[in-house]
């Protein structure tokens, strides 16, 4: 990866894809299979994806697409982004409010996260509904209006709009597809909505926090919507972390399965540990091991009041 890299800062995208036809010809002359070329080539395009948002963001601080973003984020680490992954489709997609790891097989997101500071809880943008593809992905990787039209499910999102009302680009990104997933109502605009809410009030209280959250796909064949074939999850995520003033870190995590339900919020409290187990995923990977294992692997709700 490190010579795509290389490639990328000093050549650009043409001169990877030339890269990657140069390797499979040497492939082909060194009697290399077709298979294992084809294999090598289907690969190519992930890998391509993570060495252009890798060098897009050195130290992952996004380069951002307003002055204000440049400056507030040059200087961060970015702890709310997850590990990239590399046993599914993902393509690292960096918006104003939140960043996204978008999966073009199953049409929705891996994982969306951002930092929920205290001064963007006190924005005063309206909430635009323009609900519409996201320009940074491909036309037909996602879904449309149309999908959800009639199909019993919620346009969910997972960065809320509320989370959004500090800048008027923030909100109209935090409706693009790539942020939604299938939703019933009862989830959407109930429990889940009320752990937007909670987030909401941690952010205020301790400054700011670092979400991640998503869906859980585990079945084999998953239902889907739309023409497009947008998959319904079976299950959603969130984590939640924090840093106190005494330098001490805490996180938590909630899992809900998809169905009709109304329980309160600690009942589906569980570890982070518990979410990465049951998503592949590896969560607040930039933090010292020693630090990311103690916190990770237990929980407190009463931490979260």
């Amino acid at each position: 990866m490190l010579i795509f890299a290389v490639l990328f800062k000093n050549y650009g995208f043409f001169m990877i894809k030339k890269a990657i036809g140069l390797l499979a010809g040497i492939a082909i002359i060194g009697g290399v299979s077709f298979d294992q070329i084809q294999k090598f080539l289907d690969q190519s395009e992930q890998i391509t994806s993570k060495v252009i948002a890798q060098a897009k963001l050195p130290d992952f601080g996004k380069s951002g697409k307003t002055e204000n973003s440049k400056k507030n984020n040059s200087k961060k680490m970015r702890l709310e982004i997850p590990a990239f992954l590399t046993d599914r489709p993902e393509e690292v997609i960096w918006h104003d409010g939140y960043t996204v790891s978008f999966n073009r097989r199953t049409k929705i997101p891996n994982w969306v996260a951002w930092e929920l500071t205290k001064a963007r809880t006190e924005g005063t943008v309206s909430r635009s509904d323009d609900f519409q593809p996201d320009p940074d992905v491909k036309k037909g990787s996602t879904a449309e209006d149309n999908d959800y039209r009639g199909s019993g499910y919620d346009r969910g999102h997972m960065c809320p709009a509320a989370d959004n009302k500090y800048s008027e680009q923030a909100m109209t990104e935090c409706f693009y597809f790539s942020n939604m997933c299938p939703q019933l109502h009862s989830l959407n605009g109930g429990d889940w909505k009320e752990l937007e809410e909670k987030c909401r009030k941690w952010a205020r209280k301790y400054e700011s926090i670092y979400i991640v959250c998503g869906p859980i796909v585990y079945s084999s064949y998953p239902k889907t919507i739309g023409q497009n074939k947008i998959t319904v999850p079976d299950a959603f995520y969130k984590v939640i972390m924090r840093q106190d003033k005494d330098g001490d870190a805490k996180a938590i995590g909630y899992v809900f399965k998809h169905k009709k339900q109304n329980k309160p919020l600690k009942e589906y409290a569980v570890s982070v540990d518990e979410v990465e187990e049951l998503t592949g995923v590896d969560f607040f990977s930039k933090l010292p091991d020693d630090v990311e294992d103690k916190m990770e692997a237990s929980f407190n709700v009463y931490d979260w009041q």
